[in-house]
């Protein structure tokens, strides 16, 4: 695929020199052989990795997008040709992706010696080689799956939304949108994907509220109950499980079900919840209220003239005997159907 015209936009190596640049390294899974479902067809599994451990994320410069783009265009071709029945993507260990490198999108858009006539012009380059290059996640005629290994921020959580499914590993520590924290949005499909998936209110929570709360995170287990993921495993062996439940959604025996408001989404499975009765009560109207303890006196006999009370209720044990009132002598309601009746069969 082609991507937008950027020459003389976009920064190239040179004029990008502080990148960290994340590869993207593929390999073939045949999902066969370790899940059972001899139908799932091999995976194209597409790994980011920047070559440092875990105290410096993954993160995405116009370098590390092409190397995206390179691997999406293999993989493209080949499942075109049948060789590949799904791509997955998936992050080095601990991590998938923190974002875009603003750091170095920063000096290379207007650092030292840069025009600033140009500087708009490579911003727009940079921002337009992103959605350029998630989207075809979304567009490649096998399905595609984000395995959402580690820490997934901005850029990183945007690479997952833009797949047709999405695992994520109980362990995960951060997931979010922190743009709104830095003065910005999220720019490479995030707000518009994020709503469509959840639903407007769970993404508002996530795109605005989260970041203006101290840039608040949220963990796998959040993120899995918001709806961001379709199934969540453990950490120890999340890959594996993921690929397995992959085969699954491949081979048809396990189905994904979402947000009612989603494009994909089958059913609901965000339906409101109904109060409980205790909750009810509380909210309802004091005639609705007034008319409930009328209703309990009337099956609780006619002679409870005085407010009802629990059967549990007693009278304390230092009261004399003779204050306790009677109990009515009536044993059906048409004994004490006149007042007369009630005042000859009842002592007070």
């Amino acid at each position: 695929m082609n991507i937008p015209n950027v020459s003389g936009i976009l920064p190239s190596a040179d004029d990008f020199p502080g990148e960290v640049v994340t590869r993207a390294i593929t390999r073939d899974v045949d999902l066969g052989s370790i899940s059972g479902h001899g139908g799932a067809g091999v995976l194209a599994l597409i790994t980011l990795d920047n070559g440092h451990d875990h105290t410096k994320p993954n993160t995405f410069g116009p370098q590390g997008l092409l190397s995206l783009n390179a691997a999406l265009d293999a993989a493209e071709a080949r499942a075109a040709a049948g060789e590949i029945a799904a791509v997955g993507v998936t992050g080095k260990p601990f991590i998938l992706a923190a974002g875009a490198d603003l750091d170095g999108a920063a000096a290379a858009i207007a650092g030292a010696g840069v025009d600033p006539a140009a500087a708009r012009e490579r911003a727009l380059g940079i921002a337009s080689l992103g959605h350029a290059v998630f989207r075809r996640l979304g567009e490649l005629p096998v399905p595609s799956f984000a395995f959402i290994n580690g820490v997934a921020l901005g850029g990183g959580l945007e690479v997952a939304l833009h797949c047709t499914y999405r695992t994520i590993s109980s362990g995960v520590p951060m997931v979010a949108f922190p743009e709104c924290f830095l003065g910005l949005v999220p720019g490479w499909g995030g707000a518009y994907l994020l709503p469509r998936l959840i639903g407007p209110a769970r993404a508002l929570k996530l795109i605005i509220e989260n970041p203006l709360s101290q840039n608040k995170m949220l963990r796998g287990p959040e993120a899995f109950e918001l709806g961001i993921a379709d199934a969540m495993f453990e950490p120890a062996d999340f890959l594996e499980e993921s690929l397995r439940w992959a085969a699954k959604i491949l081979s048809g025996t396990e189905t994904v079900t979402r947000y009612a408001g989603s494009p994909a989404a089958a059913s609901s499975p965000w339906r409101r919840r109904r109060p409980s009765r205790a909750r009810r009560w509380r909210s309802g109207s004091r005639s609705r209220q007034a008319g409930w303890v009328s209703r309990m006196r009337s099956a609780a006999g006619p002679c409870s003239s005085g407010p009802v009370r629990p059967s549990s209720a007693r009278t304390s044990s230092s009261r004399p005997t003779s204050s306790r009132p009677a109990r009515c002598a009536a044993t059906t309601p048409a004994r004490c159907s006149t007042p007369a009746a009630r005042r000859a069969s009842c002592s007070r």
